[in-house]
């Protein structure tokens, strides 16, 4: 009796507890994975520096090139820069001056109490599509490109997952990055900027979902306890992609080139068809029971290690089980299983909530980085040290995230993070206004990567990667609003800051409504998951008994 009962609750989980995190078919498959990862986290900084702001003035067709740049034909500021966008008037009456280009230049011809905006431009640098489609002080068509970019996420994220959940893990990820990898390459190409944007909008469009494609199936191919170091590497890769692409672009100073580099590189991986390993675990949920068991058999001889064959008898009955339960309340229920999601008010609540941790998340996270390249001092440096603060924080997430449970650690790191960036507006620049911005970036990387793990341990295997996309699609609210940021510091120059730390704070407040899911096995349907209200309900209602005891 107890070796029947053994028996019928091994699951999925339990052969992969066997299997192993790390044996050879894991890492094969995980070093394949983290290739586009790298790549995402390369494509996702990339329009930062093919819309950089340049050096430029004002060309005063009076003067020529070695006396233009004057106090008397240019307005200069406090710190000793000369204006960009506009210049001193001549004046009106000229029929004294002498009619040639020295008597035009001099400080006499110039009304230095009147300016008038700049005709055309004298660019001081050109590694940006500032100079080359001639966007010198139209600001809105620099944040423009940040913005239509990560609009694109819309389209591409349901996308993806659609694709993912109806024909397979591995064809969303080959499709988002070697779409990407076209798009990237032609608009390395573009003849004006409205080519320029239309292609910057079509490459994350079709492409943009390469992060959760490969986050999806990597997660499925581990345990509960291997989520939180795969959930490490992959934020590693992404952090890695981000440096990379600042440190190639300080290097090439060609926006051109630099697309040319990095975009090519994806369209091959059209081969990962032939490489790489489907997901077990949507093979079973699409009744392919065969092609799911020969995976998992293939992990064995590759990991060297045995399972008994009565595990994988057990597994194949619990999954044609539950799939003969879905069909048979989908009849009493009159309900296609996706129709039964959707009535779900218990889904339709961890969506809102996780959509909105998405965008607060998106917004901050994005936002810190893309205000770094206009603070005080190198661009890049700012830039490469905004980001690689993410490491640290992402050694905390693995060291936490299984100690202290994913629901207390997100809500403080939220809360944290908003707490920090409220205050920055009220330091003066110097060392702590630093510290704290870099604080703010660190405690919402923490946040936003520990909400990857989360937000995937709260839908069912079924339409995980759809509700997810669901979640990351209305998040790119946030990432899309965020280039627009820079703006508001013409109005307060905290003001992003501000912003950021509310929508923080009220992220961290948001985290306790929903369940905890610390070592819990993966919910495969509806039914699991609304257990986890459950368990999470009977945990309070112990723990409330247990004090009163006390």
């Amino acid at each position: 009796m107890d070796a029947e009962k053994k028996d019928s609750e091994v699951t999925v989980d339990d052969i992969l507890q066997i299997l192993g995190p790390f044996g050879r078919f894991n890492v094969y498959n995980y070093m394949l994975i983290l290739f586009p990862v790298f790549l995402a986290g390369v494509y996702s900084s990339v329009f930062n520096f093919e819309a950089m702001d340049l050096k430029y003035r004002c060309a005063i067709p009076e003067c020529d090139d070695t006396t233009a740049v004057s106090n008397y034909t240019i307005p200069h500021h406090e710190d000793g820069t000369y204006a960009k966008c506009v210049r001193y008037a001549p004046f009106s009456n000229v029929s004294n001056f002498v009619n040639n280009s020295i008597g035009r230049c001099s400080p006499h011809y110039f009304d230095t109490s009147t300016e008038i905006e700049c005709e055309s431009y004298v660019y001081l640098e050109e590694h940006s599509i500032v100079k080359e489609f001639d966007l010198a002080c139209q600001d809105w068509k620099r944040s423009l490109v940040g913005t239509v970019h990560n609009a694109g996420f819309f389209l591409s994220i349901p996308l993806t997952g659609l694709i993912s959940d109806k024909y397979g893990r591995r064809l969303a990820l080959v499709f988002a990055c070697v779409t990407s990898g076209i798009f990237g390459v032609i608009r390395a190409f573009s003849l004006n900027y409205n080519m320029f944007i239309v292609l910057e909008f079509l490459e994350p469009a079709f492409g943009g979902g390469i992060y959760t494609a490969c986050f999806v199936l990597a997660l499925e191919l581990v345990g509960p306890k291997g989520r939180v170091f795969i959930s490490l590497l992959f934020n590693t890769m992404f952090i890695l992609g981000g440096v990379t692409v600042t440190l190639l672009f300080w290097w090439l100073q060609n926006w051109r080139h630099l697309l040319l580099i990095i975009y090519t590189p994806a369209i091959f991986v059209f081969v990962y068809m032939w490489m790489l390993t489907e997901s077990f675990r949507w093979f079973f949920s699409k009744g392919r029971y065969e092609e799911g068991l020969n995976t998992l058999i293939r992990s064995e001889k590759m990991n060297n290690v045995t399972v008994p064959k009565e595990h994988y008898n057990q597994v194949e009955k619990h999954a044609m089980q539950q799939r003969e339960a879905k069909k048979f309340e989908n009849r009493e229920n009159n309900q296609s299983s996706f129709s039964q999601i959707l009535s779900s008010a218990m889904i339709w609540k961890r969506v809102f909530i996780c959509s909105f941790l998405w965008t607060s998340s998106t917004l901050v996270y994005y936002g810190l980085s893309i205000n770094a390249i206009e603070l005080s001092g190198n661009s890049y440096l700012n830039y490469i040290v905004v980001i690689i603060i993410e490491a640290p924080a992402n050694v905390c997430k693995l060291i936490f995230l299984d100690r202290f449970g994913r629901k207390r650690v997100i809500a403080i790191a939220y809360i944290l993070t908003g707490l920090i960036l409220i205050n920055y507006g009220f330091l003066p620049d110097g060392n702590w206004s630093t510290v704290f911005y870099l604080g703010g970036k660190f405690f919402i990387t923490l946040a936003y990567n520990s909400l990857y793990v989360f937000a995937a341990e709260v839908f069912p295997t079924d339409y995980r990667t759809t509700l997810l996309a669901v979640c990351s699609t209305i998040g790119k609210i946030g990432s899309t609003i965020a280039p627009q940021t820079p703006l508001l510091a013409k109005f307060y120059v905290y003001l992003p800051t501000i912003l950021f730390g509310c929508m923080a704070t009220l992220s961290g407040f948001l985290v306790l409504t929903l369940p905890e899911t610390n070592n819990q096995k993966l919910p495969d349907s509806l039914k699991e998951a609304k257990e986890q209200d459950r368990r999470g309900t009977k945990n309070k209602e112990e723990r409330s008994e247990t004090k009163t005891k006390l």
